[in-house]
């Protein structure tokens, strides 16, 4: 329960986080912010402090800050006010736009800044993790899932990521017993091996689990700073090899998350805080994506604004991010929905 409960606020603080940089860099540039928001919808509670309603929405799938003047139909916005948002400058919007996934950056950055210092820096370890379940097999028949530790094999405990396939070959075809850790609780699978190639597989990719190892504390603060620009690229090409079809397309909202992450925190607090700082960089990137209704999406109106020194039209750039806001909100729920069929099954 401590770990569902943790894991549900660490993903409400990136949250808060994004929207706080918005908020912060819109308030420094002398825009007037009426409303600070935690999730969609009606509000749960609120309370307002200063010109600024804070609050907490129903539809826990995001948040967002409202900008005088940011929605060209806000009611109360003078068409000269000095304040809001149209009538500032383009490199202040174009950094109160940026801040948010600026922010996710910077939070990642410091975070893992301190993980390095404190727990080392991760290294391929010696125990094996479960990378990969191929569909059909006899593991995925079985019910070994992506992210399994596994622990022993036939009674043998497994040392290192090479005695799987060893034990599992020495069985000559004789149904084994796999122990896995799953989220921090032990499971046991009893598994029937087949023949493919002369040898005796269950149909699943051996990785190495990470370890923490000690480094030097100006290498681990430089390496932490350095940790979003590393993982970028990374998440970059998983991207590309989803869209391309070399990689098994897997998403995951809010619910799916708070899952992993709950099962990173069962590994310990360097393995947690490692999740929630890519979740950070995951966060940042997402919105520069220039699609409708992301920060990336409205960097391009303000860029094609500061090149031709002329506005796009406010109100059809609304429109367009409008239905950007409605396909995400419609692509989070279905994928919120497969999340929790996955829990259940």
């Amino acid at each position: 329960m401590l770990s569902f409960v943790l894991a549900i606020v660490s993903l409400g603080v990136l949250i808060i986080i994004h929207e706080a940089g918005h908020f912060l860099v819109a308030r420094l540039c002398g825009m007037r912010v009426d409303r600070f928001s935690i999730g969609f919808g009606p509000a749960l509670g609120s309370f307002k402090r200063g010109e600024t309603v804070y609050q907490i929405g129903w539809i826990p799938l995001g948040g967002f800050v409202q900008i005088a003047g940011l929605n060209p139909n806000d009611e109360g916005i003078l068409a000269d006010d000095p304040r809001s948002y149209p009538r500032r400058p383009v490199w202040q919007r174009l950094a109160t736009i940026a801040a948010g996934p600026g922010t996710n950056y910077l939070f990642a950055a410091l975070m893992m800044a301190g993980v390095y210092m404190a727990w080392g820096e991760p290294r391929e370890g010696k125990l094996p993790l479960v990378g990969d379940v191929v569909d059909g097999k006899p593991a995925a028949k079985a019910g070994l899932q992506v992210g399994d530790e596994v622990i022993s094999i036939d009674g043998q405990v497994v040392k290192h990521m090479n005695d799987v396939s060893r034990i599992i070959e020495q069985a000559e075809g004789r149904a084994v017993k796999i122990e896995v850790v799953r989220g921090g609780s032990g499971k046991s699978y009893t598994i029937q091996p087949e023949k493919s190639e002369g040898r005796w597989r269950i149909g699943i990719v051996i990785w190495p689990r990470k370890e923490f190892v000690a480094v030097p504390i100006g290498r681990a603060f430089i390496d932490g700073l350095v940790f979003p620009v590393r993982t970028t690229p990374i998440i970059l090409e998983s991207i590309g090899q989803m869209i391309s079809g070399r990689q098994k397309v897997e998403l995951a909202g809010p619910v799916g998350m708070v899952s992993q992450l709950r099962g990173e925190l069962k590994h310990g607090p360097a393995d947690g805080l490692w999740f929630i700082a890519s979740i950070s960089v995951a966060l940042g990137l997402f919105n520069l994506l220039p699609l409708p209704a992301l920060d990336g999406g409205r960097l391009i109106f303000l860029g094609y604004e500061g090149i031709s020194r002329r506005k796009f039209p406010q109100l059809l750039e609304q429109r367009i991010h409008m239905v950007g806001i409605l396909a995400l909100l419609g692509l989070l729920l279905i994928i919120t929905v497969f999340d929790i069929g996955r829990l259940i099954h």
